[in-house]
């Protein structure tokens, strides 16, 4: 028996990084997945891996700072699958211009860009909007949704270890994530008498098209290399854990964020 067998569960992110692996492997363990996310062609070599595997899944086009998009996105979800029973918030942006790529604001390549003194509320605010208050609305519509069809069901954000640990050129990052992690708590402590538990990962230093200038730059390594385990991990290492937090195997798990990170602050 697979452990999502007849689930249905909507990825944000779901194009790329942790969001392609989270959505591989619920549709491995018998989920239909709604792959969602702004990056159309990535989100459909998604739903074609899932696909040529023998799994369901389809691609929804979806804007995580858009508040109408996201609850069309659950909307549509359940109009083409019939319930909604897992929500993954894998969807986020290391800095405002990260979808467009722009290496002038990359605070990697260029840390002045990154600090506090020099940013603009717009760029400050367009991070939150997306690594935060989307991460809130898509858990709010999906429990709505959950809720309506009276079977419970999961909902795993994504943190992240910078939540944790202060870094100047990213303050609106970490202060995003550190936001999640409260959310979480409080999203557990609202919805837990619905059945519906709330989690959330911490990945720490992963290869990702997020983390792709810091590999570049040598920095994701020599961060890994300080910690216990002494390496960069892979998508699926972080994916596995979604999939724990979202299967029946974690039933009494609601309200923690669990750190997925190389045993970041072990030492």
């Amino acid at each position: 028996m697979t452990q999502m067998a007849d689930k249905v569960a909507i990825v944000t992110g779901g194009g790329s990084g942790m969001g392609r692996a989270s959505s591989v492997l619920f549709a491995q363990e018998g989920a239909a997945v709604a792959v969602a996310d702004l990056n159309e062609d990535g989100g459909q070599q998604t739903v074609a891996m899932i696909e040529q595997a023998g799994g369901r899944a389809s691609f929804i086009h979806t804007d995580t700072g858009d508040e109408s998009s996201i609850i069309q996105l659950v909307e549509q979800t359940a109009a083409t699958y019939g319930r909604v029973d897992a929500m993954v918030t894998a969807a986020g942006i290391s800095y405002s211009n990260f979808m467009e790529k722009d290496e002038a604001t990359d605070p990697w390549l260029n840390p002045g860009e990154g600090l506090i003194l020099n940013k603009s509320t717009e760029r400050w605010q367009k991070v939150l909007d997306v690594n935060l208050t989307g991460v809130m609305i898509c858990a709010r519509e999906a429990a709505r949704q959950m809720i309506a069809e009276k079977h419970g069901g999961t909902i795993v954000n994504f943190a992240s270890i910078a939540g944790y640990g202060p870094a100047p050129t990213i303050a609106d990052y970490c202060v995003s994530k550190a936001g999640v992690v409260m959310l979480t708590k409080c999203l557990a402590a609202e919805l837990g008498r619905s059945a519906i538990r709330v989690n959330a990962v911490a990945p720490g230093p992963i290869e990702t098209g997020m983390t792709q200038s810091l590999m570049e730059l040598g920095r994701l390594q020599k961060q890994a290399e300080a910690l216990p385990l002494g390496r960069v991990a892979q998508p699926e290492e972080v994916a596995s854990v979604v999939l724990f937090l979202s299967a029946e195997g974690s039933s009494y798990i609601t309200g923690k964020t669990i750190g997925v990170d190389g045993g970041t602050y072990t030492v």
